[in-house]
């Protein structure tokens, strides 16, 4: 079976990363500009994925030295991760340059990605310049907004124009332009009254004007209307930008269609984390464990807090059982076991799908560390709450003991087997999303009940129960 154009180019990125790595190691700049120069910046950022720290920042040394543009175009394009490892060791006269050389969604972009300190220092050294204005401008507006997301350069002309000088316009600045899809047409106030596809200008009459040609029937937002919106607007009426207007219908600006594409991306993304209990901000945030166990703490306590309710409710009908409390605690340990699996094994299968995790790339075992790291912090932390609850139930300190100490493992157990899990899968060519959900749920299931009942049986026999 001949390989796909998606396969080829997966060779050609992982021989390209390989390349680079062992020319940094060799301290080679020359050959790593050489290489760089040949290579999309799209596919220097597919490239970077899994590049340690001190990689990264050697690749965009090079970059802003040799190919600043790109250098831009590469930080815009890279993971949440990579790019703030990126941005906190540049110079914040590196960072502004960046910046400047952005088109201006993605320069708000870059400036939303900033730590807070360097962000006001990026502020300070660039807020006098006229490129920095315009991305002061976007950041008046709210996050998750149109008017942040927006796109200023666009083509836009008097419903008194004439086709011939509207297309000669538009060969004058269309350099300057990011999309040149539609001609937006407004009044002498600057509103937006209606709007003509490139094609259909090019069609017409040299003479005919606007007001003849424009279609007045408008697909338009408002500046403070969520990017959901935007883009779920966008894709019911396969539009590839859309424009933007403040409160007096004048024209500000236009969401072009790489931008509603990232939106979705982003929304879909958010929703994924969302149904799992966690946020995306593990992304950024991978590798400090401390800060990600901030991040799930807040719901696996919610949640810790519902299953002991659940479980002691049981207890209650069990009174009948000389081991009344234990069989209580068991939707504890089979609830929180499936939580820590499932946000696990989450984040595994999303960062398998973006590329950022591979199966063959070496980053496997530090990813796997750091989940375990997360889950100690977790563990830890929930197994002190219910063996203070067991002890405040039954006043047997071994008891308490038994259950924290069996709900501490299984969560290791679940934070073990929602890395691993997925990763194998996706080795042997399976999906992980679809093959690692169940498997995930049930072995942390059936491990999580073996290892509690092992271990309190063994207590309980030091008691003598």
């Amino acid at each position: 079976m001949a390989p796909t154009e998606h396969t080829v180019t997966s060779r050609r990125t992982e021989l390209l990363s390989t390349s680079v790595r062992r020319l940094l190691r060799r301290k080679a700049r020359g050959k790593i500009s050489k290489m760089l120069a040949k290579v999309r910046p799209e596919d220097v950022a597919v490239m970077l994925r899994g590049f340690i720290p001190d990689e990264l920042i050697g690749v965009f040394r090079i970059l802003i030295a040799d190919y600043p543009q790109a250098a831009s175009d590469v930080l815009v394009a890279i993971d949440p991760q990579s790019r703030r490892t990126v941005l906190e060791q540049l110079t914040v006269e590196q960072v502004a340059k960046l910046i400047e050389l952005a088109a201006v969604d993605d320069a708000v972009y870059l400036f939303d990605a900033l730590p807070g300190e360097l962000r006001e220092k990026v502020r300070e050294l660039v807020d006098l310049e006229e490129r920095f204005a315009e991305v002061q401008e976007h950041l008046a507006y709210p996050d998750d907004t149109a008017g942040r997301i927006m796109d200023s350069e666009l083509i836009a002309m008097s419903q008194d124009a004439t086709a011939a000088e509207a297309i000669e316009h538009m060969r004058k600045i269309a350099h300057d332009v990011e999309m040149i899809s539609y001609l937006y047409v407004s009044d002498e106030n600057g509103r937006l009254v209606g709007v003509t596809p490139l094609r259909q200008l090019l069609l017409s009459d040299p003479g005919a004007l606007l007001r003849d040609l424009m279609n007045s029937s408008i697909i338009k937002v408002g500046t403070h209307t969520d990017q959901e919106e935007v883009a779920q607007l966008a894709s019911r009426y396969d539009l590839l930008a859309i424009p933007v207007v403040d409160d007096d219908g004048r024209l500000m600006g236009i969401v072009t269609v790489d931008d509603i594409l990232d939106v979705f991306k982003e929304e879909a993304t958010e929703d994924f984390y969302k149904m799992a209990g966690t946020t995306d901000q593990e992304l950024v945030y991978q590798d400090r464990s401390f800060k990600v166990a901030g991040i799930r703490l807040p719901w696996i306590l919610f949640n810790l807090i519902g299953l002991l309710g659940a479980g002691f409710a049981v207890s209650r009908f069990q009174e009948a059982f000389q081991m009344a409390l234990l069989v209580g605690f068991i939707p504890v340990i089979m609830g929180m076991a499936g939580n820590i699996g499932s946000q696990t094994s989450t984040i595994t299968v999303r960062g398998l799908a973006t590329g950022r995790l591979s199966a063959t790339n070496g980053r496997v075992r530090h990813f796997l560390w750091q989940q375990l790291k997360v889950g100690a912090l977790l563990g830890v932390t929930c197994s002190l709450l219910v063996a203070a609850a067991a002890f405040a139930f039954d006043q047997n300190p071994l008891f308490a003991l038994a259950v924290g100490t069996s709900l501490f493992a299984t969560v290791q157990l679940a934070s073990l087997t929602g890395v691993m899990v997925p990763v194998v899968f996706h080795r042997i060519g399976f999906d992980p999303a679809v093959a690692s959900g169940p498997l995930v749920t049930t072995a942390n299931d059936v491990l999580g009940i073996l290892i509690y009942f092992g271990l309190t049986t063994t207590f309980f026999r030091m008691l003598g129960a």
